[in-house]
């Protein structure tokens, strides 16, 4: 948790520092999807969802400081920083949700094409004979 006795300017350079760590990942995980690693990808996208929460309970704080202080022209040009970072995590976020549904649809196939194939070859066994219940193989 967050001490209160940071300052509107700590709290904001945290929260850059976050947002660069998941930066960071969402790239990683871009990576990984483009070589159609999806299953560690999902492993960073949970580290993500630690770094989401710290995030979070950055923003409450800040929230809590609100307008009570008067910011400085330091304080407003790290603001922008982190809007800065905020639409490039927003927008990495965006193409690795869609490389994840992506690997998710081809799983489903993949998935429908074994249990197809596997249905298929047992039909196929039982109506050729190959059956214990017809008693001959």
């Amino acid at each position: 948790m967050i001490s209160s006795k940071h300052s509107f300017k700590q709290l904001l350079e945290k929260k850059i520092q976050y947002l660069d760590s998941i930066i960071t990942n969402l790239r990683r995980e871009e990576e990984l999807l483009s070589y159609r690693d999806a299953d560690s990808a999902v492993k960073i996208e949970f580290k993500n969802e630690i770094i989401v929460r710290k995030l979070e309970a950055v923003d409450r704080e800040l929230w809590e400081k609100g307008d009570k202080e008067i910011h400085t022209e330091e304080e407003i040009a790290i603001s922008e920083t982190v809007f800065q970072r905020l639409d490039e995590a927003r927008n990495l976020q965006e193409k690795v949700q869609e490389l994840l549904v992506f690997e998710m649809n081809e799983s489903k196939k993949e998935y429908w094409e074994f249990s197809i194939k596997r249905r298929l070859k047992s039909h196929l066994i039982q109506s050729s004979g190959l059956s214990w219940t017809k008693n001959y193989c």
